[in-house]
């Protein structure tokens, strides 16, 4: 992976998500370390994809183990090449994506008012 320069719209980003204590949504390659071997291959399957081919891989890993900082800094990769990104949060707490919609809406509709 090639570093560019770092923006100051990105450099601004990055230190506010870090003083908020997030995962920063934009210029998480400035400050990732040890994982060159997962971003290079990572890196060849984004090349792939640009060339009309695909590729699946699953990122699993223990609670604070960095599995969304190193999603985002995928995310960020992919979208420097122009590609198409979708965003899914998966949550055990919720059987369905479904239910993560419609739970919000039914409570909201039982304390309506009759």
């Amino acid at each position: 992976m090639t570093l560019p320069t770092l923006r100051p719209r990105e450099r601004d980003a990055l230190i506010q998500s870090l003083r908020s204590g997030v995962t920063p949504r934009t210029g998480a390659r400035h400050i990732q370390v040890g994982r060159d071997a997962e971003i290079a291959d990572l890196d060849k399957d984004l090349d792939r994809i640009a060339d009309g081919g695909a590729s699946f891989r699953l990122i699993v890993g223990e609670y604070g183990s960095g599995k969304t900082f190193f999603l985002n800094l995928l995310r960020g990769e992919a979208m420097e090449r122009h590609l198409v990104v979708a965003y899914a949060y998966l949550n055990p707490a919720t059987s369905t994506p479904a239910a993560a919609c419609t739970a919000p809406a039914a409570r909201r509709a039982a304390s309506m008012p009759s």
